[in-house]
């Protein structure tokens, strides 16, 4: 058995990543798929479409035969967070042979070359990064002038694009923690990550407008599967149906009022305590709470130049799960290692799953219940994040009450088990 990781949002599944699953088979000649999918928040910080087994019984019916957990303390977090958590996670497994990301270049070797000068960080390098901060720009962008200075405008270009950045952060993870796993990437095809427009490769974007705009005119279901039909890898009602009876459209309302009480009711040490709050912006994060009325108006009123919207909006869901500073740096230091969380299988799966028994370094969770006895402290403070995630997911974005999911709901075995929670 081969076996092929990818590491993914799957907000919702779409054609580009069947079309990702199936050309990197091909190319690989892995004969089966482990998937490490973000849990009840996003990286960009936002709360995902569907909860989290939703997502995993799509991405099982659309080709992948293992789906678990990329743990909030890694998947809620920067780029190269969410990069290394994964990383950490596929190389505790043992049997991950090769890791496949998409990117909007689509040629490995020189994303492996740029990958390893953002590592060691030349001399000359760091001159022109400081060089760059000092004038008030971002850090991403500080840090794209800074290569297109010391290597070339060709190379600066790779740190233009989200997917692109990603596909850097795994390279530098690999290669921090000298791993075992090899490497390919597919170019993405289609839409544009955040593309409206249609496609025959609609992106999550795209796909997440069609959906939430069809809330407000319940009578036009046709329009919908018109909309979607042919482009998913799945039945569009596989997508419809539990969007329609699971999804709140008030959930940023909800996120909003419950964000408000807890910062403004709390000492503002607590959220400057909070990752990615810095140079006093935990101020202009209390004022705007205090008139904004929708959850788009606060973000939009906290960045600045400085400071873009997924940063802050990581901010608010970090303080939200009230994730601190100190909690986070131990997720991430190098000698702590994670668990593995089942959220959904095949038998392709289960086998990937005896192997991992077999010959991985961390925990394998299918029943919490049980197997949270089997964590360390800090392995199961990340599981409580992961829990109080769900939580708050179930709240604020689903529409049937359902406290501590996580303790109740198994990993489904596709294609024999529905969700029936």
């Amino acid at each position: 058995m081969k076996i092929l990781g990818i590491i993914a949002e799957y907000n919702p599944f779409h054609m580009g990543h069947a079309w990702q699953i199936e050309s990197s088979k091909k190319e690989s000649h892995c004969d089966s798929v482990m998937a490490l999918m973000s849990g009840s928040l996003t990286q960009r910080g936002d709360f995902a479409l569907l909860n989290k087994w939703e997502r995993a019984q799509l991405a099982l019916s659309a080709g992948v035969d293992l789906v678990c957990e990329l743990p909030f303390g890694y998947a809620c977090q920067s780029a190269e967070a969410f990069a290394h958590g994964g990383i950490k996670i596929f190389n505790a497994t043992g049997v991950i042979d090769i890791l496949s990301f998409g990117s909007e270049f689509g040629h490995i070797q020189p994303l492996t070359s740029l990958a390893e000068t953002l590592v060691h960080e030349p001399v000359e390098f760091k001159s022109f990064l400081k060089q760059e901060l000092s004038s008030g720009v971002s850090f991403p962008r500080a840090r794209e002038l800074a290569i297109r200075s010391y290597l070339s405008h060709e190379a600066g270009d790779l740190l233009k694009t989200p997917n692109n950045i990603l596909a850097l952060e795994y390279l530098k993870a690999l290669h921090k923690t000298q791993s075992d796993i090899d490497v390919m990437t597919v170019k993405r095809q289609g839409a544009d990550y955040h593309s409206l427009l249609p496609s025959k490769y609609l992106s999550a974007t795209g796909i997440r407008t069609i959906l939430k705009d069809a809330l407000a005119h319940p009578e036009s279901d046709a329009a919908i599967l018109e909309a979607l039909d042919h482009k998913l890898p799945y039945k569009a009602d596989d997508l419809i149906l539990p969007f329609r009876k699971n999804y709140n459209p008030r959930g940023d309302d909800y996120f909003l009022n419950a964000l408000r009480l807890q910062i403004l009711s709390s000492d503002v040490k607590d959220l400057k305590n909070t990752p990615y709050v810095s140079e006093g912006l935990e101020h202009k994060i209390r004022d705007a709470l205090k008139t904004a009325t929708n959850l788009d108006e606060c973000v939009n009123a906290i960045i600045s130049k400085r400071i873009p919207q997924t940063r802050v909006r990581r901010i608010l869901s970090n303080r939200l799960l009230e994730l601190d500073k100190e909690t986070l740096n131990l997720f991430q230091a190098e000698s702590f290692v994670p668990y593995l969380r089942v959220l959904g299988f095949n038998e392709k799966g289960q086998a990937i799953l005896k192997a991992i028994k077999d010959r991985g370094q961390l925990p394998i969770l299918t029943s919490l219940k049980k197997s949270r006895f089997l964590l360390t402290p800090t392995q199961n403070k990340m599981l409580y994040y992961d829990c109080r995630a769900t939580d708050f997911h179930n709240q604020f974005y689903e529409t049937k009450y359902c406290y501590h999911r996580d303790y109740l709901q198994s990993p489904i075995h596709y294609p024999n088990q529905k969700i029936g929670k």
